[in-house]
C-alpha cells in the first residue's frame, strides 16, 4: 500500500509537470535604431474558460535608456495601448523595477540594458474562431537627447475547449526571472511539511496521531483512514486553489491567509481553538461526527470522519505560514490560472504526508511510546499551552480588526521610527538614492510576528538603520488594504511575510528570506 500512495504521489507531480509543459509558439518582435521590443504570449491557443499571461521584453542599445511609468522631472512615459476583442479584458499590469538617470538638475526614471512588462488577458465571453490582439507601444529614447519612437505589435491566437500549454518561447523568455513549476512545486511540498510543526496545528495533529497508532483497529483500516485523510487534505486545499482563482478572474490577487482579513473568520477561528483547548483539557468532550450515543463508529462512518479530520486540517492551519510557502504561492500570480492546482496540490501532499506517514508505520511509533496510561492526560495539558496561546493571538489580532475599523491608527508604535507605508514615498526616497526597507506583515501572521521578535527588535536590527541612514516602512495587512495588495503584486508576490530592502545604490531591491535572525539581517542591510 505504501509503494502505491509513494506510486500516486510521483504520478500526480509528473501529470502536473507535463499539464504546464511545452507547446507550439507565438513571438512578435520588431525594432527601431535603439530598441527592439518582443512580445510573447504564455500559449498558443485561448480556452474561452481561462486566461493567459503576456509579457514585452524592450532590449535597449548601450548607452540609451527609456522612461518609466512615473518619468521623473522630464519626458513622456514607455505607454502600451492594447486593442482586445470584444468580451477580453486586461488585468495585472506589471512593470519591472526602474532605475534612476540625470542629473543635479533634472531626474528621469527609466530602464536601461532590459525592461519587461507582464498582464493577463481573461476572455470573458469569447465566441469567435480566433482572437486578434494588438499593442501600440510608444516610447522616448533618450541619450543626451530624447526621441520618440513607436511600434505595433499584432498577434492571433486561435481558441480551443482544451486547457493550453505553455508555449516553449515562454518559457525560453522567462526561465531566467524565476524557477520553473517543479522547483516550486518542491518548495510548495516542503513548505507544507514543515506546516505540520506550527504551533497551532502541531498539538492537535500530535494528539490524532497517536491516537490512531493506539487505536485497536486492524493495520489495514489504519491505512485506510491515513489514505482518506489525505485525500480530505488534498481537496481542502484544491477547493482554496479555486477560491483564489475565482477571486483572481474577479480582479483582487490574494494569497494563503487572505481569509484572516475578516474579522468574521478570526472570531470563528477563535471559536474553533478554544474548543479545542477545552478538549484538551478535558473540560469539553466532543465525540466524532456521526458516532452512536457511546462515540463508537461503524467503518463506513470512520471513513468519512477520516476524509473530514484531513479536509478540517486544513482549516486550522490557516492562521500559520511556513517557509517557502509564500514564494510558491506567490509564483502563481505570474502563471496562467492553471499552475495553482499544481502548487496547491504539492502543498497538500506535504501538509498531510507526516500524518499519513505515521498511519502507514504505526508499530515504529508505537515502539516509541509508553503504553497508554496518564501520561496521555499531561501530554494533552501540556500541549493546551500552545493552544491557549493561539486563542489570546487570534483574540489579539480580533480586537486589533475591530479597533482599526473605528480608530485608524496614522502611526505605528515601535521603539524604531517605522513609517506607516506609502507607496509613493518610498518610491521618491529610492529615487533620492535613499536606502529603504518595508516590513509587509500583519498580527494574523505568526511567521512576521516571530520574525519581529527575533530579528525585528533586535539591537542589531536598530543599529543598521541607525548607521546607514535606513528609512523603515510598514506595511500592515491585517485588514484588507489595497495599496498594499497592490504592492505585494508587484513584488510578485500574493502572500506575507515579505521584506524588501532597497541599498539606495542604484534602484535595484533584494527580497530578505522570509525566516529572518540578526546575522540575515546583517548580510543583506550591510
Amino acid at each position: 500500500m505504501l509503494k502505491k500512495l509513494l506510486y500516486a504521489t510521483a504520478v500526480l507531480f509528473l501529470t502536473a509537470f507535463i499539464f504546464t509543459g511545452k507547446s507550439g509558439a507565438v513571438v512578435i518582435s520588431e525594432a527601431t535604431s535603439n530598441v527592439s521590443v518582443a512580445i510573447v504570449p504564455s500559449v498558443n491557443q485561448i480556452n474561452p474558460a481561462d486566461g493567459f499571461s503576456v509579457l514585452v521584453r524592450f532590449t535597449i542599445a548601450d548607452g540609451w535608456h527609456i522612461l518609466a511609468q512615473n518619468p521623473g522631472d522630464a519626458g513622456m512615459p514607455t505607454t502600451i495601448l492594447w486593442s482586445l476583442p470584444e468580451g477580453y479584458r486586461l488585468i495585472n499590469e506589471k512593470w519591472s523595477p526602474f532605475k534612476t538617470f540625470g542629473d543635479d538638475v533634472i531626474t528621469q526614471y527609466g530602464y536601461d540594458d532590459t525592461a519587461e512588462y507582464t498582464a493577463e488577458i481573461v476572455p470573458e465571453a469569447a465566441d469567435e474562431e480566433n482572437a486578434s490582439f494588438t499593442a501600440d507601444i510608444s516610447w522616448l529614447a533618450c541619450n543626451d537627447e530624447c526621441f520618440p519612437e513607436k511600434v505595433r505589435l499584432e498577434f492571433s491566437l486561435p481558441l480551443t475547449e482544451k486547457a493550453p500549454e505553455l508555449s516553449q518561447d515562454w518559457l525560453n523568455f522567462t526561465k531566467n526571472t524565476g524557477p520553473n513549476v517543479l522547483t516550486i512545486m518542491l518548495m510548495a511540498f516542503i513548505g507544507g511539511i514543515i506546516l505540520n510543526f506550527m504551533p497551532c496545528i502541531f498539538p492537535v495533529l500530535t494528539i490524532k496521531a497517536i491516537s490512531l497508532v493506539q487505536s485497536r483497529n486492524n493495520l489495514r483500516t489504519i491505512k485506510l483512514e491515513s489514505l482518506l485523510y489525505l485525500l480530505g487534505v488534498v481537496v481542502s486545499f484544491l477547493i482554496i486553489a479555486s477560491v483564489l482563482i475565482f477571486l483572481r478572474l474577479q480582479g483582487e490577487y490574494v494569497g494563503w491567509g487572505f481569509q484572516l482579513q475578516s474579522p468574521v473568520f478570526v472570531a470563528i477561528m477563535l471559536g474553533i481553538f478554544i474548543v479545542i483547548f477545552l478538549m484538551l483539557l478535558d473540560v469539553v468532550n466532543i465525540k466524532p461526527l456521526f458516532a452512536d450515543r457511546l462515540g463508537r463508529l461503524s467503518l463506513s462512518k470512520r471513513k468519512i470522519n477520516a476524509f473530514l479530520t484531513g479536509f478540517f486540517a486544513v482549516l486550522i492551519a490557516s492562521p500559520c505560514t511556513a517557509p517557502f510557502m509564500g514564494i510558491a504561492v506567490g509564483y502563481t500570480l505570474s502563471q496562467p490560472i492553471y499552475v495553482y492546482y499544481p502548487v496547491f496540490l504539492a502543498l497538500g501532499l506535504g501538509y498531510a504526508l507526516p500524518f499519513t506517514m505515521i498511519g502507514f508505520c504505526p508499530r515504529f511509533l508505537s515502539r516509541m511510546l509508553p503504553k497508554p496510561g496518564k501520561w496521555m492526560v499531561t501530554l494533552k495539558k501540556v500541549f493546551a499551552i500552545p493552544v491557549f496561546l493561539t486563542c489570546i493571538w487570534l483574540l489579539w489580532v480580533l480586537n486589533s480588526q475591530v479597533r482599526v475599523v473605528f480608530v485608524p491608527q496614522e502611526k505605528v508604535v515601535s521603539s524604531l521610527n517605522w513609517e506607516v507605508y506609502d507607496v509613493s514615498k518610498v518610491s521618491s526616497l529610492v529615487a533620492d538614492g535613499k536606502p529603504v526597507f518595508v516590513d509587509f506583515t500583519a498580527k494574523w501572521c505568526i511567521t512576521c510576528l516571530a520574525n519581529e521578535r527575533m530579528a525585528l527588535e533586535t539591537e542589531v536590527f536598530r543599529s543598521l538603520v541607525k548607521d546607514k541612514g535606513i528609512h523603515i516602512f510598514k506595511a500592515d495587512w491585517t485588514n484588507d488594504d489595497e495599496n498594499i495588495t497592490k504592492a505585494l503584486e508587484m513584488y510578485g508576490r500574493n502572500s506575507i511575510p515579505l521584506y524588501v530592502y532597497y541599498n539606495g545604490k542604484n534602484g535595484k531591491y533584494v527580497i530578505l528570506p522570509q525566516l529572518l535572525t540578526p546575522g540575515i539581517m546583517e548580510e543583506y542591510l550591510k
